[in-house]
């Protein structure tokens, strides 16, 4: 169960991180864009390798396409369904992730994606 909540709030968090990011006047990022973003992100936060960079990229690219898929062709109105194909989706990229990373920089990766759902002091959502 933890690992459930975990994977959803990660998830939660990789979709606030990018469409916060979205140019304004409503032009959506391309999966390309996203996924550059979310590299360049990983590379600071994690201290990634020139090696671990190629590969991360790649990984980045293949679920940034996956997501906007998704979010095209998805459950539509059903949060539940949704919520369960986002959380499927994260856990096969941290699956992907798993190798190229070490133990420390997974770690610290999903610590990363925990903050920035709930930034200390923060009060989690700012509904």
């Amino acid at each position: 169960m933890k690992k459930i909540v975990l994977t959803a709030v990660l998830l939660l968090s990789m979709s606030a991180l990018i469409f916060a990011q979205q140019p304004r006047g409503g032009n959506r990022s391309t999966p390309e864009e996203m996924a550059k973003r979310t590299t360049e992100w990983m590379t600071a936060e994690l201290k990634l390798t020139p090696e671990q960079v190629v590969k991360v990229d790649s990984i980045n690219l293949v679920f940034a396409k996956k997501q906007a898929e998704q979010f095209q062709n998805g459950p539509g109105g059903d949060r539940e369904a949704r919520m369960a194909a986002a959380q499927k989706l994260n856990s096969e990229k941290e699956v992907a992730l798993k190798p190229v990373l070490s133990k420390e920089q997974m770690e610290a990766y999903k610590k990363a994606l925990e903050e920035r759902r709930n930034p200390p002091g923060g009060g989690g959502r700012g509904n």
